[in-house]
């Protein structure tokens, strides 16, 4: 039986999962909290999948049918809606990382590592080589910007008299294209 919009609204109440109709798969699941959202069960390549449409009320019924449809007819054309939204997800984070400044990356890459290395010291010599010698050139530079030359430009004053931070230095702007 198909569900109207005040009995979905009703729903809201009970938590568990209600199958709503008309579109085959589309459930409001409402947890025990009382928050709702709209799921779309479906088999992709033999597999249940169950896709989120977002929250209900913010989704309302005729959206999230419409979605459900919309999602429906992508996978009668060989698409996988998850791996769809994978990717462009990645192309977004992928954007942004390329207008993003090299100092604000090197700074998001040593806080996500710091736990990780085994000497403390090792996340301040990181912090300090970076503001000593990299950013004061390239520090504002896009990280997708920087080239060849960028690097030779923080390098060239510290290679001959400074060998080990150099190499140092050089293999820290290297992580960040990781």
């Amino acid at each position: 039986k198909a569900l109207s919009a005040l009995e979905v609204q009703r729903l809201t109440d009970k938590p568990g999962l209600h199958f709503v109709g008309t579109v085959p798969g589309l459930i409001l699941q409402v947890s025990n909290a009382g928050a709702a959202s709209w799921i779309f069960r479906v088999a992709i390549g033999g597999k249940r999948r169950d896709i989120g449409l977002g929250s209900y009320p913010k989704v309302t019924l005729a959206k999230a049918h419409a979605l459900a449809r919309e999602t429906s007819e992508k996978i009668t054309k060989g698409i996988d809606p998850i791996v769809e939204k994978r990717e462009a997800r990645s192309k977004l984070i992928a954007s942004r990382l390329a207008i993003m400044p090299f100092s604000e990356a090197a700074q998001k890459y040593i806080d996500s590592k710091k736990s990780g290395w085994r000497n403390p010291k090792s996340a301040a010599q990181w912090e300090a080589s970076l503001e000593a010698y990299v950013f004061p050139k390239i520090g504002a530079v896009g990280v997708a910007d920087i080239e060849t030359p960028h690097v030779m430009r923080v390098l060239e004053p510290i290679w001959t008299t400074k060998t080990e931070t150099a190499s140092r230095v050089r293999g820290r702007i290297e992580n960040m294209e990781d």
